[in-house]
């Protein structure tokens, strides 16, 4: 089960129930429903699974932010905003991340989790970097990080 949604989390469940099929010699769940039904389920209990803390605290943390828009090739299908990020500190420590726009993750929430996970406290000075978004501002100062942030180097030259 744990091979099964690691690998559902890395490929898409239709290639993840065919390598499945060549590692194991039994019949162990290897349609990709069977992959995608446990994988979705599982998702959903990290979703608000509380990370652990480091033991040390860090004194600084790098928050970058940005998104892109997924466009459909096909007329009338569906278009996705993706906001995708990382937190990262000086003595290696980082944490990805990544939601969907207007999907159930709350990605203020997603971005105060991977602090915490890499040691932010009160002390702790968070500097982020992201385009001039407005939303993602927003979304930064909504995640704890009072500060402005910098620009991203692709706007900046």
């Amino acid at each position: 089960m744990s091979l099964r949604a690691h690998l559902a989390a890395l490929m898409p469940y239709r290639v993840a129930a065919d390598v499945l099929a060549h590692m194991v010699p039994v019949n162990a769940g290897t349609d990709p429903e069977t992959v995608r039904r446990p994988t979705l389920k599982i998702g959903a209990a990290l979703r608000n699974d509380v990370g652990t803390r480091p033991e040390m605290a860090v004194a600084a943390v790098a928050v970058t932010l940005d998104s892109t828009f997924i466009r459909s090739r096909d007329d009338g299908e569906r278009h996705l905003e993706v906001r995708v990020g990382n937190v990262e500190t000086k003595t290696g420590g980082r944490q990805v991340f990544g939601a969907v726009a207007k999907a159930e993750t709350d990605i203020k929430m997603l971005i105060r989790r991977h602090l915490d996970a890499v040691g932010r406290t009160e002390d702790t000075v968070l500097t982020a970097f992201t385009d001039g978004c407005s939303g993602l501002r927003r979304i930064l100062a909504g995640a704890g990080i009072s500060q402005l942030p910098i620009l991203d180097w692709f706007r900046a030259t």
